[in-house]
């Protein structure tokens, strides 16, 4: 009778496991090189903007993994201004790159992006050689003001779609998988802080796994400017300081 009881209990407690588990650990996949297609939400120009500015950008529609929204539509999507030159003298043309870094999706995650847009403007280098050797021919004292023409600074319109990819496997927990939020107290990850995460830096662990340890954590960062300064000065990468940001 005593085992037969113990068997019950066993089927019945497994029964109940099988139940619980799925409204916390299930989840969508989402594969890495997803593609998702953002819009820039603000005019960029090589004449105005600086190496290191941000660059703000929004999700142009719901990304659907399995029937369930991952990423919701208007998302807001961060980048960043690799590199930008204003035109410059002698026909030579503006210059503007800037990458595309990252999302959130509908369980707060933080979603790595890859992409990198890279503009020349168009140059009249060729044309202003050949324009001031043939006036100093004639006109030498008139050379040097051929040397001023321009070329074109990099525009890039308000609205601009991009096409960026998921950098890196991704599992997002949806409203069908139950938020992650409804685990057992045991089983959630540590809330990490600032001190955690110099911690990690020092004892040389690299940008992924890090960024990796504050995607798959609570936060309580604290990330005031004197905060930022101080994680700078401590060797963190921008892009893990602008994670933290992020995720408070």
């Amino acid at each position: 009778m005593l085992a037969r009881r113990v068997v019950a209990f066993g089927l019945a407690l497994g029964f109940s496991l099988h139940c619980v588990v799925p409204a916390w650990a299930a989840g969508r996949r989402l594969p890495d090189g997803t593609r998702i297609a953002v819009r820039v939400m603000e005019q960029l120009s090589s004449a105005s903007v600086k190496d290191g500015n941000p660059v703000n950008f929004a999700v142009v529609e719901d990304v659907v993994v399995d029937g369930e929204v991952v990423i919701k539509q208007g998302t807001p999507v961060r980048g960043v201004i690799v590199e930008a030159a204003a035109k410059r003298r002698m026909g030579r043309a503006g210059r503007l790159s800037y990458t595309v870094n990252e999302t959130k999706a509908v369980d707060k995650s933080v979603v790595r992006l890859r992409a990198v847009q890279d503009k020349k403007g168009d140059s009249n280098v060729t044309s202003t050689a050949v324009t001031t050797t043939a006036v100093a021919v004639f006109v030498p004292v008139a050379a040097p003001f051929f040397l001023l023409r321009q070329g074109k600074d990099i525009v890039v319109a308000e609205g601009t779609r991009v096409d960026t990819f998921v950098d890196g496997e991704h599992v997002i927990a949806t409203e069908a998988a139950g938020p992650v939020a409804a685990a057992p107290a045991a089983m959630r990850a540590a809330k990490l802080t600032n001190s955690d995460v110099l911690a990690l830096h020092q004892a040389g662990f690299g940008e992924e796994v890090i960024l990796a340890k504050i995607a798959a954590s609570s936060a309580a960062f604290t990330v005031d400017a004197t905060d930022l300064v101080a994680l700078k000065k401590a060797g963190l990468s921008e892009r893990v300081i602008a994670t933290m940001v992020a995720a408070r």
